[in-house]
């Protein structure tokens, strides 16, 4: 493909992938997929959370039977915060007036009302479900899809991420639009030089393998259902990366004393921010697994010694400190990439950039989500089947 059609791919029909508020293309197609909300191990019992998804607000509780609930966020009396009320049982009671909500969002109880009108008061609830160590809410409108099967799909496709012998949790959220992770997934020309530091084992204690850091030829495919982008490498482990649409990453990649897992998901809270949720296996030995739970404990003290990356990431950018400042920082590789897609923050013109063979990638996936954005938006029942 020549320059001029790689840069006319970018151009074409790519502004409705970035604004996924309420009644947006993106916002209505994200929401027609099953999306993770919080880590499982992050909302005990008895407790509210406000959640922020897509620039639209929840409740999300966890009652006593241990049934996570993500509701509308306002009670249905006079709209003031459900999160901010007091979990009895498995319902919620308003901060408010104490009236009481069930996990299916009927009204138990409206203290000073008549029984005939808690009867007809309800506030919205949303299909939710546990899976992998994440919450997961289907927050569109219709019945809830198929849920994603995880495990098979690692079986399939990736290094059987349920029998690895370290399996993890992580979190984290970045300043910018959640398009711009998404499509970091098949940008692998970027690994080189955004990660030079944390792919060099002379300067830093935890990151990638010295290979990750080598410029090399890349390969990219379309799958059924997204973007697959991998080097070419005569070593047993090269790395790969896929993105399934429409906001989903599966990556393989080699690490100093294991081949690393990852299905992550980038949710957006609004136009401007995005949180990544993900399930990470470590596929090493039991000796390799000892050592990893060994480095991350150590590792776990010295970053309680930082802001959060999100944060030394805003100090680089606004020129208050260098990367080399947190080379013995356990999530450099985050700060890293929060430092390169924070620059952007969000693409508000496409045009401006410049798109040539090493982002064939990017370009291969703009062009598949813009044509399965269409086809959703013209009623395609195939534009939302489920990996």
């Amino acid at each position: 493909m020549t320059t001029d059609a790689l840069q006319a791919t970018t151009i074409a029909g790519t502004a409705d992938l970035f604004p996924t508020s309420p009644g947006t293309p993106a916002g209505r197609y994200l929401r027609s997929f099953w999306q993770p909300v919080r880590i499982s191990a992050d909302l005990p019992r008895g407790r509210a959370e406000p959640l922020t998804v897509m620039s639209e607000q929840f409740t999300l509780y966890r009652g006593a039977s241990g049934r996570p609930v993500v509701m509308a966020p306002g009670c249905a009396h006079r709209q003031t915060m459900l999160s901010v009320g007091t979990v009895e049982d498995d319902d919620i009671r308003c901060h408010f007036h104490g009236w009481k909500f069930r996990p299916d969002g009927g009204c138990a109880e409206a203290p000073g009302q008549s029984q005939s009108l808690a009867d007809r008061m309800s506030v919205r609830t949303y299909p939710a479900r546990e899976s992998f160590g994440l919450i997961f809410a289907y927050l569109g409108d219709g019945p809830e899809p198929p849920f994603p099967d995880i495990a098979e799909y690692s079986r399939a496709h990736g290094r059987d991420l349920a029998s690895a012998p370290v399996i993890e949790n992580n979190t984290y959220r970045r300043g910018c639009n959640y398009y711009i992770n998404v499509e970091n997934s098949v940008d692998l020309a970027h690994v080189p030089f955004t990660h030079r530091l944390s792919a060099d084992p002379t300067q830093t204690k935890i990151g990638f393998s010295a290979s990750a850091g080598v410029i090399r030829d890349i390969i990219v495919e379309r799958t059924e259902f997204g973007i697959k982008a991998m080097e070419v490498s005569d070593e047993d482990v090269a790395t790969q990366s896929t993105v399934l649409l429409p906001n989903v990453m599966h990556l393989i990649v080699d690490q100093r004393d294991s081949t690393m897992e990852q299905i992550a998901w980038r949710v957006p809270v609004d136009d401007d921010a995005h949180v990544s949720f993900s399930v990470t296996a470590q596929h090493t030995s039991e000796e390799g697994a000892r050592r990893y739970r060994e480095r991350m404990a150590e590792l776990a003290q010295i970053a309680a010694g930082y802001p959060g990356t999100e944060e030394c990431a805003r100090q680089v950018l606004r020129g208050e400190k260098q990367l080399r400042d947190f080379l013995d920082h356990p999530q450099l590789v985050n700060i890293e990439d929060h430092v390169a897609q924070m620059g952007i923050g969000f693409i508000s013109d496409p045009g401006k950039e410049h798109m040539d063979q090493s982002d064939k990638g990017v370009v291969q996936l703009r062009r598949m989500f813009t044509q399965r954005l269409s086809a959703f938006t013209a009623g395609s029942p195939t534009a939302t089947r489920t990996w």
